[in-house]
């Protein structure tokens, strides 16, 4: 095999290595017990990510990071939902913010209901010019005191979520809470950091090679 073709060999394995590991890098997990101590949500950010939070659109501290709700619940009650998590009144809206565009986006969430609801919440999606992608509203099932659902999303980059929640069905009318956990989203790659990711992985094959022949010379 030429030199040529060799190193043509090499750069494709190691683009292919470089988008990999890109890809893998960019997905990005909260648990919710990232600050271990319950927290206001309400103009947090962790992990690239900035919550608002609001009741009747005014900014609320009724919602808090690293909470658990019910308390001592045991997580195996529960199929996507552990303690601690995201928890709060479910007659509020609560917005999630990225830093950078995503292209994929994961999580669950639980309001205080015993029977099916439909919708149990409901996701708005805003691309990055912050234009509305269309409501999806999620069915949620009982398990335990909660009627759990799961939202899954991949598509059109976006910059934000709103969540709203099924008050309605609350086991407490006067005080309905929601949970939400295992939020997880991948970024969207940068273009500039592809393209030095790259060209550094043909130097490094090209001088490799260079060191081969250099070997088979002497």
């Amino acid at each position: 095999m030429s030199s040529t073709n060799k190193l043509s060999l090499a750069v494709f394995s190691m683009a292919c290595i470089v988008f990999s590991t890109t890809n893998a890098d960019a997905v990005t997990k909260l648990t919710f017990d990232e600050l271990g101590v319950p927290t206001p949500v309400d103009n947090l950010t962790v992990k690239g990510v900035t919550f608002d939070f609001k009741i009747d659109g005014v900014d609320s501290n009724e919602a808090m990071y690293n909470a658990s709700f019910p308390p001592q619940l045991p997580s195996n009650l529960l199929a996507n939902l552990q303690q601690p998590s995201l928890q709060g009144n479910a007659q509020g809206i609560l917005s999630i913010d990225f830093a950078a565009p995503v292209e994929a986006l994961e999580f669950a969430v639980g309001v205080d209901a015993v029977q099916p609801l439909a919708p149990g919440f409901s996701v708005e999606l805003l691309d990055k010019g912050l234009n509305s992608l269309g409501i999806t509203p999620v069915n949620t099932a009982p398990l335990a005191i909660l009627s759990e659902g799961l939202f899954k999303y991949s598509g059109v980059p976006i910059k934000k979520a709103i969540v709203s929640f099924n008050s309605e069905s609350s086991l407490n009318p006067n005080n309905p809470r929601f949970s939400l956990d295992n939020l997880s989203y991948t970024a969207v790659p940068e273009p500039s950091s592809l393209i030095a990711l790259l060209g550094s992985s043909a130097i490094s094959a090209y001088l490799y090679l260079v060191r081969k022949q250099q070997q088979k010379v002497v």
